[in-house]
């Protein structure tokens, strides 16, 4: 005697089959149904999440300059542009070499300079011409020497020792070589101009002279430019690390 489902029942297996038996299909059997993930909320599909390689991957990263660069380049810079202090801070440590040979020259040669008393009662304006005497000699071999070095180095591989030390690189607009007639323009400019140093008046607008170009370095659009970088045709950006 064959069992049948009890008036308005429904029997999951259709006729013919014994009811309570589950025959795939049923309720029993998980297929697929809400008890299996099937790439729903639970499952990890990328979604949420899971991590992409979207936002938290590092973007805009130039790894050979060291990090990360958010903004476009400006026309004519063929790498990042050195900061404004990382400049100076070159630009210290390099005159700092020379500054200490000043010195010790000027030490060396203002006994050799001063007028004995007779002659100062003599001529009187002897005591003047010969005072700043020790000072221009010890300036135009000090900084003369300063200004072949920075000719000398940018030369060579684009960076003195200040720029070594900094990670910046002197190159040509645009990714230009430079030549050595613009390097040695660019060198008489600055550091140049110090060789008047030891000279009254011409020595103070020379120390004016190179505290605009410091500024300039500041102020200036979008290459950030000293007077002598423009006549030079010639950048400071990063240097590859």
């Amino acid at each position: 005697m064959t069992a049948e489902p009890p008036p308005g029942g429904y029997d999951p297996q259709g006729p013919g089959q014994p009811y309570g038996n589950p025959q795939g299909g049923g309720y029993g059997a998980p297929q697929g149904g809400y008890g299996a993930p099937q790439g729903g909320y639970d499952a990890p599909q990328g979604g949420y999440g899971a991590p992409q390689s979207g936002y938290g991957a590092p973007q805009g990263y130039n790894a050979p300059y060291g990090g990360p660069q958010g903004a476009p380049l400006p026309p004519g810079a063929p790498a990042p542009l050195a900061e404004w202090w990382e400049r100076w801070v070159a630009r210290i440590i390099d005159m700092l070499i020379f500054g200490v040979v000043y010195f010790i020259l000027n030490l060396i040669l203002s006994p050799m300079f001063v007028p004995s008393t007779e002659e100062i009662l003599a001529n009187p304006g002897v005591a003047v011409s010969s005072s700043f005497v020790p000072g221009l000699v010890s300036a135009i071999i000090a900084y003369g020497a300063y200004a072949a070095y920075d000719y000398v180095l940018h030369s060579k591989d684009g960076q003195t020792i200040g720029k070594k030390v900094m990670k910046i690189r002197l190159v040509g607009v645009g990714g230009a070589p430079v030549d050595s007639s613009a390097l040695m323009k660019r060198s008489a400019i600055y550091p140049g101009v110090l060789v008047l140093y030891g000279i009254p008046f011409l020595g103070v607008l020379s120390g004016i002279f190179v505290l605009v170009l410091g500024v300039l370095i500041l102020t200036d659009k979008p290459l950030q430019q000293g007077l002598h970088d423009k006549l030079a045709g010639t950048v400071v950006v990063k240097a590859p690390r």
